[in-house]
């Protein structure tokens, strides 16, 4: 049994806000924030707005098979929940710009200019991954009825076993109070997720490939088979990559391509 704290996270001077209820859930150590989560929401223990954060993750998840590393304490580890969403299936890239321009958002004011996002869902500082999320749903019918949103920041993390990671403090040679950072980061979701239902897709989708990583800029991809040179040009409604390759539009789905970022 793993010891955690439950408060009330609500800020009463903002009262139309996409999460409806705040209950912080403050765990030491789980196997993942989402796993929690997910627990939560099919147990019917979980209310909309609910927030888990975690010390400590024994099995923190990235997008596919890969893992999240972090020390214990040191990095942001936390998963919202959202229930009973009746939002349509389609809106589900939608729902993910949305997610990764708010987290793009809060690292930006820490390190403007410096920032972008890279489809689908990572925020790099200098090239570097900083921060990733993963959004898990259960569907019902052609609505998704619940999602989690998992998302993880390298704050006051200070090596890391790999090249590509970067934390703020190995950015600025500081030390950031997390609590701080999670207010920010759920007051910047509360703003971008209400545009789900006011703003347009033409909207949400030139805000989102305003901060893309690699836009309008000639890249070298990796698939499967094959590594090629192409410009992305943006995103689809369907949340595809859209690459031009030797004056060809092809689009891309999430695992079926990635950047190499090897010199050429």
């Amino acid at each position: 049994m793993f010891r955690f704290t439950s408060t009330n996270f609500v800020n009463p001077l903002m009262p139309n806000k996409f999460f409806i209820q705040h209950t912080l859930l403050s765990y030491n150590k789980v196997e993942s924030t989402n796993t929690t989560a997910m627990t939560r929401i099919k147990t019917g223990e979980a209310h909309h707005g609910d927030i888990i954060r975690a010390n400590y993750q024994l099995g923190g998840k990235g997008q596919g098979q890969n893992t999240w590393y972090s020390t214990e304490g040191n990095n942001l580890l936390v998963s919202f929940i959202c229930t009973n969403l009746k939002l349509n299936a389609s809106k589900l890239a939608v729902f993910n710009m949305l997610v990764a321009t708010s987290t793009y958002r809060v690292i930006n004011r820490y390190f403007p200019n410096r920032t972008a996002l890279k489809w689908p869902n990572d925020i790099l500082v200098n090239d570097k991954k900083i921060a990733g999320i993963l959004i898990e749903t259960i569907l019902q019918g052609e609505f998704i009825k619940h999602a989690v949103i998992g998302i993880g920041i390298n704050v006051n993390e200070q090596v890391f076993p790999f090249a590509h990671a970067v934390s703020f403090t190995q950015l600025s040679g500081l030390f950031y109070n997390i609590d701080n950072l999670l207010h920010e980061l759920t007051e910047q979701l509360n703003l971008e997720l209400q545009k789900l239902y006011t703003s347009s897709f033409d909207s949400i989708k030139r805000d989102y490939e305003t901060v893309l990583y690699g836009m309008n800029l000639k890249r070298y991809f990796r698939t499967e088979n094959l590594t090629f040179e192409g410009i992305i040009k943006g995103i689809n409604a369907q949340g595809q990559l859209c690459i031009e390759v030797d004056n060809e539009m092809k689009t891309f789905n999430q695992k079926e391509i990635k950047f190499d970022f090897a010199e050429h």
